[in-house]
C-alpha cells in the first residue's frame, strides 16, 4: 500500500471510532454526570489505543465490527485516567481546552473519571470474553500503580530501570492491552496474542519517551516536567552525563528538587549539550525496532502496514 492509502485507512478507522464515541449511549447517566463525561470524550485525541486494537484484530483475521467494543473500553478507560491525572498533576488544560475538573469542579471530575473507568469495564464485559475483562482489570491496576509510583517518586532521582518500570505501568500497559485485546477478539492464537502484546508494550514505552522528548522541544513546556518534579529519561541521562558541567547539573537539580524556575532555552541547551536528548531518542528508537521485530511473524497485509506506519511516523521519523 502507498503511504497515502495507509493514511486514508487510518483516517477512516479514526472516524469510525469518533462516530461510535459520539453516539455512545449514556442515557443511564444522570445529566449531572453525563455532561462532564461527554465533555471529555469530545476533547478529541489521537485514538491510538482503539486504533491499535482494531488493527490488531484485523491482522489476525478478525472483523472490525466485533473489535469495536474492546476498542471503546480502552478509550473510555484511557480518558478516565486522563481526568484523574489532570487532577493529581493540577493541569488546567487538556488538548487545548480547560480540563474537566476546571470546567465542572474537582469532585465531579473525580466522579466522571470513575464513571469512564466503569463504562470501560462494562463494554469489556459485553464482549462475552472473560479474558478481555481480566486483561483490562489487570491493566487498570497497573496504570494506577504507575501513577502512584510517579507521584511517590516526585522530585527524587531515579535510575533508568526505575523510570522504565513507571513508563511501562503508566503507558506501556494500556498499549499492551490494546494490541492483545485486538488479537483475542480477532481469534488470534497464543503466539499471535503474545507477539501483539509485545508490540503494544514496546509501543507504549516508546510513546512515554517520545512524550518526554517533545516536552523538551515544545516551547515553554520544556519546564513543565522539570519544575513539577516528574522525572524524565532526558533528565536521568543529563545528570549522569560526563560532559555536563557541575553548574549545569546543579541548575537542573535545583529546578527539579525545588520547583525553582529555569529558562526553557537553558534547559534545552543542557539536554542537547549533554547528549541526553540524543540518548533518549536512541532509546525510543530501540523500542520502535522491538515493535517491528514483534510483527515479523505476520504476513504482509493492510493492517500490518498500518501498524508499521504508526511506528514509523511516531518514532522513526520524529524530527528532533
Amino acid at each position: 500500500m502507498s503511504e497515502a492509502l495507509i493514511e486514508e485507512r487510518l483516517r477512516n478507522l479514526r472516524e469510525y471510532i469518533d462516530e461510535t464515541l459520539e453516539h455512545l449511549d449514556l442515557t443511564s447517566l444522570h445529566p449531572l454526570m453525563e455532561a462532564p463525561v461527554r465533555y471529555m470524550l469530545k476533547t478529541g485525541g489521537k485514538r491510538l489505543r482503539p486504533l491499535i486494537c482494531l488493527l490488531s484484530a484485523e491482522l489476525v483475521g478478525g472483523e472490525r465490527e466485533k473489535a469495536i467494543k474492546p476498542s471503546l473500553a480502552l478509550e473510555l478507560i484511557h480518558n478516565g485516567t486522563l481526568i484523574h491525572d489532570d487532577i493529581i498533576d493540577e493541569d488546567e488544560t487538556r488538548r487545548g481546552k480547560p480540563s474537566v475538573h476546571i470546567t465542572y469542579g474537582v469532585k465531579r471530575g473525580i466522579l466522571a473519571g470513575d464513571i469512564l473507568l466503569s463504562l470501560g469495564l462494562k463494554y469489556a464485559a459485553e464482549t462475552g470474553d472473560p479474558r478481555i475483562v481480566e486483561w483490562l482489570s489487570e491493566t487498570s491496576s497497573k496504570m494506577v500503580q504507575g501513577v502512584a509510583l510517579q507521584t511517590h517518586y516526585r522530585r527524587r532521582i531515579l535510575s533508568e530501570e526505575e523510570y522504565l518500570e513507571i513508563a511501562y505501568l503508566k503507558s506501556g500497559s494500556l498499549f499492551e492491552a490494546s494490541a492483545a485485546l485486538g488479537a483475542l477478539i480477532g481469534g488470534g492464537d497464543d503466539v499471535e496474542v503474545e507477539r501483539l502484546a509485545s508490540f503494544g508494550r514496546c509501543f507504549g514505552v516508546a510513546y512515554q519517551i517520545r512524550d518526554d522528548i517533545q516536552g523538551i522541544l515544545n516551547g515553554d513546556e520544556a519546564l513543565n516536567d522539570l519544575v513539577n518534579g516528574d522525572v524524565t529519561l532526558p533528565l536521568i541521562y543529563a545528570l549522569e552525563s560526563p560532559s555536563i558541567t557541575e553548574a549545569e547539573r546543579e541548575s537542573l537539580l535545583q529546578a527539579y528538587e525545588t520547583g525553582s524556575l529555569l529558562e526553557a532555552d537553558e534547559v534545552r541547551r543542557i539536554y542537547i549539550h549533554s547528549k541526553a536528548l540524543e540518548r533518549a531518542v536512541e532509546k525510543m528508537r530501540l523500542y520502535a525496532e522491538e515493535c517491528i521485530e514483534a510483527l515479523r511473524g505476520f504476513e504482509s497485509s493492510p493492517p500490518l502496514e498500518c501498524l508499521l506506519h504508526l511506528v514509523d511516523i511516531y518514532y522513526l521519523k520524529l524530527e528532533v
